[in-house]
Parts: structure tokens; C-alpha cells; sequence
């Protein structure tokens, strides 16, 4: 693409060194190879893009994407705001501002992974052609690629949308974080409805403070990004935000207008009644715990937004099983206890799993967890006193430690919290110990990780799987438990 075609339309405020030029690539990384390729300067937390602008030419930048002008002999455009350009640049670059597909964006602090899960599962089982992006990968139809995050960088985005576009895909379920809306990675994309099933702590390390959070989240919910929104206002923080957004919002909880009248948990999942429009539903989910039905409403409610019939999207519900990578998953083991693996790694995720386990039929609760390194410390204390609080027995150990010490991440966790807290700081030791534990009819719950497949430690992803932990238990230690 030439360049005067990318950036006739953009808002800059000067150039340097103009040469018309062919763009064939895009990069935010100075250490990618490129063919005559456009780098964008990203001021960052840590790093100064603009400081590897050399390192991008000699890997082929033609183009410089800047916040100020540098010294060097290249094409430079300079702009207010680089990550909201290479959003903007992302978009007709890959031509996805043109695109047809529906896009439906789920934000929240948890649930946002089901949701989106369901959403595909419903839509897949319609017979639409549908993509997802998010925490656990990406899918092109039935083509799953490896996650990259949760919403990835604006020029990888774009291209995964634009592939999907290529591969027929009708819709775009999108799982939206709250960094993703504050780095501006999603401004290109205008979303036909997006959903927001709950706020609580999380992500203070970056945000530093639950109202400017919360104002993240809420700004998704604008007529910049959206044509209309669903909000569960059960989450008393979400009344708020539904009053002060300038589009059409649709609200759901027990006074919502998908208002829930009643809800019966079994071990085979969820049923319940919901009314809207005057009119009363019944539904049923395999999935458990009460946090779930939420999820489930909020998958419903954002789909008949896009006017899908109700009463379709049920049907479906009750003849399908969803599952979710690493949510609730109950372990298929050869044992008298039962092991559960989830994902669950805030104050508020460990709390929904927990009590949702607690009201099952089990004997003794035995959880494992642990909290991430260079993330929010003043939720660790805060997980162990819910953990402890709903468990037997708790075993604190080490998460993605990532640059700190996972000791003291340790310390900071049990500080204050010493009801049968027992701590050990390798995560397959602690999983085991736990494992050893457990005794009739008792359940093992293994948080934090969920479908992860790696420990991060001091920068290097180091593989890990809380599953194949279990699963060696399960082949070479156990003595005395198993059911053969």
C-alpha cells in the first residue's frame, strides 16, 4: 500500500523527510524483521519506542510513526497519540473498517472468557460462521490459533479480523480488557453491541485507583465505539455506568429489563427463569455456580440485541455442552475426590469458585493458589482472607511470579492470614501436596492458572500445566487412592 494512501485521512501534525514509499508491513517492534516496513515509536511504561528507531531501519523500517521528531534519515509522521495512530493506520492498512462482520465486545473483570464462549458455542450450532478473539486463543470458525492476549496489539487485531473476513465469518466476538480500552487498541473497531458483566479489584498496579478503573471500562459504553450495550446492574458499581452512557443500554439482573426471577443450582449446571419484554423464559446451562447465570443472561441478552430470537438461543442453550478452557473444569481422574482447575485469580474470581464448590455435596475444600508478580499487591491478602475463610485447607504458592521474588509475593499474601494456610513456594510440589491431602469425597481446587501452559519467570516463559501436574500425579504417585 503507498503511504500517501494510509495517511491521506489521518490526523498528524507534520512530516519529515517525505518519500513516497510502498508500505508492505507494520510493526511496533524494533526487533521484527520487516520488508520496506512501517515502525511505530511507542512511548511505553518501561521502554521509549522511540529509542530503537535506528534498530527498526536496519531491520527495514522505510517509515517512522513519532510523538516527536528524531534525527534520522527516514520518513517520519509525527502525531499526537502513536498508539491511537497505529490503531487508525491498523484499520486501513488491513481494511477492516470496511468489514460487514457483526462485532460483539464482552469487558468486565471476570466472566468476560465464558461469555464470549457461549456466545460462539450459540452462534456456531445456528450454523453461523463465527471468529473469537480472546484470553484463550483465537478462532477462525473451528481453526484455534495460540492466544496472544487477551486483546491483542492493534496491528495483530486488525490482521486476525481481516483473516476472518477472508474465512466468511459473520461475527466478531471480541473479549475487551481494560488495558486494551486505555491503550487504545480498540478504537477502530465499532462494536454492534458490547457487554459489561461486573467490575470488581483488579488491575490496580496499572489503573492505581477502582475510579479510574471503573472509568475505563464505562468509556467503552460511548457512541465512538458502540451502536448499544448490556450491563449487569446486580453489580452495584454498573448502575452508574449504565446511567451515564450516551447509548441505547439494556440492563440485566434481579431489577433488570432481562430481569432474573429464580435460580436452581444443580451438579449437572444451571436453570433458570428470566423475563423480558413481559414475557417469561426458562433456561438451562451446564455450567456451574450462580456467577455463571450471569454470564449465561449476559451471552442471551447481547445475542437478541443483534435480533436472534430468544426463544432460538435457548434451544440451543439446552441441547449443547459448553466448555470453557480452564473454567470449572472438573478433572476426569480415577479417584474418590474430585479435582476442579480454574482460572480464578481475583479477590472476587476465587470467591465465585469457591462458593460455588462449597455448595456442592463434598466433604473437606483443599485450594491452591497463588497471585501474579509486578501486578496489584493489595489483593493478595485480600484472596488468602476469601480463600481461607471458605476452605479447609489452603496452600498459598506461586503464580507467574514474572520480575519479583515469589517469597515475598508469598509474604504479602499470607500476611495476616494464618487459619491452616500452609505455604509452598513450588506450585507442582504444592499441587501434589494438596493432591495427597484429599481423602474421600473431599475436592481439590487448583486457582490462578486455568489453561495456561507456562510459568513466567524473570521474562522467560518457562512451561507449566496444572493439568499435566494432576495427570502425572494421577500416573506415577499416587498410592491408595485410586479407584482401578
Amino acid at each position: 500500500m503507498k503511504l500517501y494512501e494510509i495517511i491521506s485521512n489521518l490526523k498528524f501534525i507534520g512530516i519529515k523527510n517525505y518519500k513516497e514509499v510502498e508500505i508492505d508491513s507494520l510493526s511496533c517492534s524494533s526487533n521484527e524483521k520487516l520488508n520496506s516496513g512501517m515502525y511505530f515509536c511507542i512511548k511505553g511504561m518501561k521502554v521509549d519506542g522511540h529509542e530503537y528507531a535506528k534498530q527498526s531501519m536496519d531491520n527495514g523500517a522505510v517509515c517512522l510513526v513519532v510523538e516527536r521528531f528524531l534525527e534520522l534519515p527516514i520518513t517520519q509522521i509525527l502525531v499526537e497519540n502513536v498508539r491511537a495512530t497505529m490503531s487508525q493506520i491498523s484499520s486501513i492498512f488491513y481494511g477492516t473498517y470496511k468489514s460487514k462482520m457483526k462485532f460483539i465486545g464482552i469487558t468486565g473483570t471476570n466472566g468476560k472468557t465464558t461469555t464470549t464462549f457461549l456466545m460462539r458455542e450459540i452462534l456456531a450450532n445456528m450454523g453461523k460462521k463465527v471468529g473469537l478473539i480472546g484470553t484463550e486463543g483465537v478462532y477462525i470458525n473451528n481453526i484455534l490459533l495460540p492466544a496472544l492476549l487477551t486483546t491483542p496489539d492493534p496491528i495483530a487485531l486488525h490482521k486476525l479480523i481481516s483473516e476472518m473476513e477472508s474465512n466468511g465469518c459473520e461475527y466478531c466476538i471480541m473479549e475487551i480488557s481494560a488495558h486494551a480500552i486505555a491503550l487504545n487498541k480498540i478504537d477502530n473497531i465499532y462494536y454492534d453491541v458490547v457487554g459489561l458483566t461486573n467490575i470488581s479489584k483488579d488491575h490496580l498496579d496499572f489503573f492505581l485507583n477502582m475510579e479510574n478503573y471503573i472509568k475505563c471500562k464505562a468509556s467503552l459504553f460511548d457512541y465512538k465505539h458502540a451502536k448499544q450495550g448490556v450491563i449487569n446492574t446486580d453489580n452495584k458499581t454498573l448502575k452508574e455506568v449504565s446511567k451515564k452512557s450516551n447509548i441505547e443500554i439494556t440492563t440485566l439482573g434481579k431489577d433488570g429489563q432481562f430481569k432474573l426471577l429464580e435460580t436452581h443450582q444443580t451438579l449437572k449446571g444451571n436453570n433458570f427463569k428470566f423475563e423480558y419484554l413481559n414475557k417469561v423464559y426458562s433456561a438451562h446451562t451446564n455450567l456451574m455456580g450462580e456467577y455463571n447465570i450471569y454470564n449465561t443472561l449476559m451471552a442471551i441478552a447481547c445475542l437478541n440485541k443483534l435480533n436472534i430470537e430468544i426463544k432460538d438461543i435457548l434451544s440451543i442453550l439446552k441441547s449443547i455442552d459448553v466448555i470453557v478452557p480452564g473454567r470449572f473444569n472438573v478433572l476426569n481422574i480415577k479417584a474418590n475426590f474430585n479435582v476442579v482447575v480454574d482460572y480464578a485469580h481475583t479477590p472476587d474470581g476465587i470467591k465465585n469458585v469457591l462458593t460455588t464448590i462449597k455448595a456442592l455435596p463434598i466433604n473437606r475444600l483443599i485450594t491452591v493458589f497463588g497471585c501474579g508478580g509486578d501486578r496489584d499487591k493489595t489483593k493478595r491478602p485480600e484472596m488468602c482472607q476469601i480463600a481461607s475463610s471458605l476452605s479447609d485447607y489452603t496452600i498459598v504458592t506461586t503464580d507467574n511470579p514474572r520480575s519479583e521474588n515469589p517469597d515475598m509475593i508469598i509474604d504479602d499474601i499470607v500476611r495476616g492470614n494464618n487459619k491452616n494456610v500452609v505455604r509452598i513456594t513450588d506450585r507442582k510440589s504444592a499441587i501434589e501436596f494438596a493432591l495427597s491431602m484429599a481423602e474421600e469425597n473431599d475436592l481439590v481446587a487448583i486457582l490462578g492458572k486455568g489453561a495456561e501452559n507456562y510459568q513466567e519467570v524473570k521474562g522467560v516463559k518457562i512451561h507449566f500445566s496444572d493439568y499435566e501436574v494432576v495427570d502425572d500425579y494421577f500416573k506415577y504417585f499416587l498410592k491408595g487412592k485410586a479407584r482401578l
